[in-house]
């Protein structure tokens, strides 16, 4: 019978999704409002969006597992890094990006650098499995959980990329942000009443809330599954397709930068709670290997409320999933679409088809997802290896035009080369193949990231003719 109420109560919630999404349909008239909201939205709405996007599976299923298994701080160490990215994007780089009012981040690129095609179909190109990954996650996610009740893993996993699918590809921004909406409310409701009910039963058992918190933050060992968690996020959230274009929807800078860093802060604080769950199931249910946080809400939550604390995950993972889709769209219908193939088109709500692009992708997108989520398994890997190609050749470029005005339009080119290099060779080691495995990736990132700042810097130093054009430029800006 419990079973059948946690079904019945996550039926519910997607039928509220779908609705939400038929609802939201009605604000989409163009472009501009599908992919951004119509740069509409206030200060809590873009810190919900912007929490919504970060606290998928990787915080709320894989933070629970990691603070089981590893301990708590080890368990919070992915939302730090989204988390604090998006405080870093608030207190850096989100009001020079908003008041740019683009659409993805080669919008920025082109604008500090000069526009590129090359560079614009290597964005799109690399974008795609890095969104794709991050999608896959959330199926397998919700797929896992769903299976748990009794609901075949397949059917589960369609089950929730067709509501996905559905709400996005009709409602665009505004049905992700109205979803986010009800999303982040369950899970700021749901989180927490696990969290004290887990708490009271773990006191109850000898358990010492102190001891949960009294443990080294990096223990021995530690360090580069650190960097591996905490720094692909904390430095490249702003520039990510999917944070970027939540900044683009609000309604001016100071919303933005405002909602990045309490949205970062919403981040941090959900994860450290799923991560105390972890933790003190760890006494609660000793020897698990496997779904510690659906068997720790089925262990202390009557049926109703474990209803709404699996929701919670749903959401979580939803949440994720309808932006980075979202963006998908975003990148086929500004990056290939636009500046690819019609690059004497600067507003993309001159293009008719933009729209329907943008829809096309989303619709595509999902149905790539799905098949992918039946050949992957390892969820946190799903989203930070198939990041590599992309963030390894742009992040680097994109943030050094944002904080550094000697970097110049050939020290930008050749660091993504480079970078996209051993970002490229990362990720096919990193998947599941022939090559899998041959090296330890942990690093590859981080390689990736000093050999494109290296290049950049020493590139950008040796070219008079790109500094001369700076200073050109600055002056220019200046007079205006």
């Amino acid at each position: 019978m419990t079973n059948q109420i946690i079904i019945l109560v996550c039926c519910l919630y997607f039928a509220i999704m779908v609705l939400t999404g038929v609802y939201a349909a009605r604000r989409n008239k163009k472009a501009s409002d599908f992919l951004v909201a119509g740069r509409n939205l206030n200060t809590p709405m873009t810190a919900i969006t912007l929490a919504a996007v970060q606290i998928g599976v990787g915080i709320v299923l894989s933070g629970a597992t990691n603070g089981y298994n590893m301990g708590v701080w080890y368990g919070i160490y992915y939302a730090l890094g989204c988390g604090g990215g998006l405080i870093i994007a608030g207190l850096v780089t989100a009001k020079k990006l908003r008041a740019q009012e683009g659409y993805v981040p080669l919008d920025f690129f082109a604008q500090r650098y000069g526009e590129s095609r090359g560079i614009r179909f290597w964005a799109w190109l690399s974008n795609v499995p890095s969104l794709l990954g991050i999608f896959i996650a959330q199926m397998l996610a919700c797929g896992g959980v769903l299976s748990g009740f009794g609901m075949p893993f397949g059917m589960a996993v369609v089950l929730t990329a067709v509501v996905i699918l559905i709400y996005c590809t009709i409602g665009g921004m505004w049905g992700v942000v109205l979803t986010d909406v009800i999303q982040t409310g369950i899970i700021i409701v749901g989180i927490p009443i696990l969290l004290v009910a887990t708490l009271i039963k773990y006191v109850q058992a000898g358990g010492s809330i102190a001891a949960i918190y009294a443990t080294p933050f990096i223990e021995k060992g530690n360090g580069t599954q650190f960097i591996y968690l905490v720094l692909p996020f904390l430095l490249s959230i702003a520039m990510s397709y999917d944070a970027y274009a939540r900044i683009q929807s609000a309604k001016d800078v100071k919303t933005a930068t405002r909602g990045c860093v309490w949205g970062g802060i919403i981040v941090i604080v959900i994860g450290l709670m799923c991560s105390s769950i972890g933790v003190a199931a760890r006494l609660l249910f000793p020897g698990v290997t496997d779904g510690i946080f659906t068997i720790t809400t089925m262990g202390v939550l009557n049926p109703v409320l474990a209803g709404i604390v699996i929701a919670a995950i749903l959401s979580a993972a939803m949440s994720s999933a309808n932006c980075v889709i979202l963006s998908l769209g975003s990148s086929f219908s500004r990056d290939l679409y636009n500046k690819v193939l019609h690059p004497e088109v600067e507003n993309l709500d001159e293009l008719p088809k933009a729209k329907m692009i943008s829809q096309i992708a989303v619709f595509g997108g999902s149905l790539v997802g799905i098949f992918f989520a039946f050949h992957m398994t390892s969820i946190l890997d799903a989203m930070i290896i198939f990041n590599y190609p992309y963030m390894g050749s742009l992040l680097i470029p994109l943030l050094g035009g944002l904080l550094w005005d000697g970097a110049t339009r050939k020290g930008a080119f050749v660091a993504a080369i480079t970078g996209g290099i051993v970002g490229v060779i990362s990720f096919f080691i990193g998947i599941p193949g022939p090559l899998n495995g041959l090296i330890n990736t942990d690093l590859a990132l981080m390689i990736a990231y000093l050999v494109s700042a290296a290049t950049l810097i020493v590139v950008s130093l040796m070219d008079k003719e790109g500094q001369r054009a700076n200073q050109k430029q600055k002056i220019m800006q200046s007079v205006k």
